[in-house]
């Protein structure tokens, strides 16, 4: 399904489209115009890296995560299901805070719903410093942050 719009005078040439199947490349242009944006004002470009557990080879969980200058955003922290509430998780924001202060990383940042981990991360060192109610389907949406010493 594909919804056009056409919008406001002077925008006769304008054309809004709803793609439920867009294009890598188009959501790429997307992406790098927000990111040519805000090096511009912040004169400088978060990294993204990864960082796996494995057993016996088999990638079983971990994490993708952002470094924006001295914080660390971590985008998604899962493992299969027979590897949880064995403390990897807790394992591996372990060896995440060790790698942020190598790197004079002073913050993690994280959000979460209400359904998912808050209590993991509150666990694990985590403050909560905004909540966001009935974000989706009434549940509520936590954002996180860890301060590190070093």
């Amino acid at each position: 399904m594909r919804a056009t719009c056409r919008e406001g005078a002077g925008m006769a040439k304008v054309q809004f489209q709803v793609e439920p199947h867009p294009a890598p490349q188009d959501e790429a242009v997307l992406r790098a115009g927000i990111v040519k944006f805000n090096v511009s004002c912040i004169h400088e470009q978060a990294s993204h890296f990864c960082l796996f557990a494995r057993d016996d080879g088999q990638l079983i969980g971990g994490a993708s995560l952002w470094q924006h200058s001295d914080a660390f955003y971590i985008d998604v922290l899962w493992f299969e299901d027979n590897y949880r509430r064995q403390g990897l998780g807790s394992a591996l924001l372990d060896r995440l805070d060790k790698q942020a202060v190598s790197a004079g990383i002073k913050k993690i940042f994280v959000d979460t719903f209400s359904f998912q981990a808050r209590d993991f991360y509150e666990k694990n060192g985590f403050a909560v410093i905004a909540c966001v109610p009935e974000y989706l389907l009434g549940h509520d949406r936590y954002f996180l942050k860890k301060s590190l010493s070093f």
